[in-house]
């Protein structure tokens, strides 16, 4: 799968990042300012975006680093910055690169947070999780779960072929072990069949243990690995 960049800033150098990721079979588009950094945002889906503190103000920059930070795919967020002072507080990045700094070192950052990204891709027999953008592959498709969806599936799925009690999952996903009113975890797990299974009345895989909790009945061993899972917005 090709991966798709965002560069947001000037760009005048023909040795600058944004030809020496073209050439290494990057897709990278390029915007300058704030509208069209938020419009390309907010239209395509992107593995990473790269923000040019040379050339893009704070006030903008914390503008964009946010709405990158509450995209559907998760983008990981670079900084290119001209001091390791520079006053980043109000951003939302994952790391930065302070100049100078050559077009390779830049990718070598990049592919560190790409290359960990195919790591969060977790499998187990038909089901595939994203534990970053929170998007699980079925037989049935794919489909974006909400985060108590996630942090349920993501339990099962570390936890396949074994019984897990009501409290486990209760700590697990509420941080609580009171178990005087269950209908909420009940509920929960109705609607993540509903995601999972076939047919949800009659579920295949996320088994009622009575009296006990619940088992994802899967017979493969669990796998890290595999291309991000991204859904349309």
């Amino acid at each position: 799968m090709k991966e798709r960049l965002l560069y947001i800033g000037a760009d005048v150098n023909s040795k600058a990042p944004v030809a020496y990721l073209r050439k290494k079979g990057y897709d990278v588009s390029q915007c300058r300012g704030l509208r069209p950094s938020l419009r390309a945002l907010a239209q395509y889906q992107h593995h990473a975006v790269i923000i040019d503190l040379g050339d893009v103000s704070m006030i903008n920059a914390r503008r964009i680093s946010r709405k990158a930070g509450r995209r559907p795919e998760k983008p990981f967020t670079l900084l290119l910055i001209s001091h390791r002072s520079q006053q980043l507080d109000e951003l939302l990045y994952d790391d930065t690169l302070t100049r100078p700094f050559t077009s390779r070192k830049l990718e070598l950052l990049l592919r560190k947070y790409l290359d960990r990204r195919r790591k969060l891709v977790m499998q187990v027999g038909p089901l595939t999780l994203d534990q970053r953008t929170h998007v699980v592959k079925t037989p049935q498709g794919l489909v974006r779960l909400t985060r108590k969806q996630f942090q349920l599936l993501e339990f099962f799925m570390q936890h396949a072929n074994q019984m897990v009690t009501r409290r486990d999952l209760m700590m697990a996903v509420w941080e609580t072990d009171y178990l005087g009113d269950t209908r909420t975890l009940d509920v929960h797990i109705r609607w993540l069949r509903e995601q999972i299974e076939a047919d949800p009345s009659h579920p295949h895989h996320l088994i009622t243990e009575r009296g006990q909790g619940y088992c994802l009945k899967i017979t493969d061993a669990p796998k890290c690995g595999g291309d991000p899972l991204l859904v349309e917005s």
